[in-house]
């Protein structure tokens, strides 16, 4: 009962993200997943929330995370035709977003590291 009381509570938030989401998307477009994770995140933060309340089920989605990229690699194997088309603005995209990511996370971390420096 116990799982299924945690899934109930993971699925009360993902649907009240949905909801909030439908009510926003003429302000702006943020998928309802996106809320109720954010909103989930929210909660576990002020501690509306405990994690012992949600632990055994979302170690389960953790552990199992590999089965829910299934339906995007198919999804990618039926587009195989218009990735092709566009191969060479995909690589380049990539690189670039990759170069980016890497650039900036390098100085988040430098940052990081004098400030740690500053607080010894």
């Amino acid at each position: 009962m116990k799982i299924f009381n945690q899934l109930a509570l993971i699925l009360g938030v993902w649907a009240t993200g949905e909801y909030i989401s439908s009510f926003i998307q003429n302000i702006v477009v943020i998928p309802g997943s996106i809320i109720g994770m954010i909103l989930l995140f929210l909660l576990l933060q002020f501690e509306v929330i405990k994690i012992d309340s949600i632990k055994e089920f979302s170690d389960f989605f953790l552990d199992n995370m590999a089965i829910f990229f299934i339906p995007a690699g198919v999804s990618l194997i039926n587009s195989l035709n218009l990735i092709i088309d566009n191969i060479f603005v995909l690589l380049i995209s990539i690189a670039l977003s990759t170069a980016i990511v890497m650039y900036v996370t390098g100085i988040i971390v430098e940052k990081m590291i004098q400030n740690k420096a500053k607080e010894n």
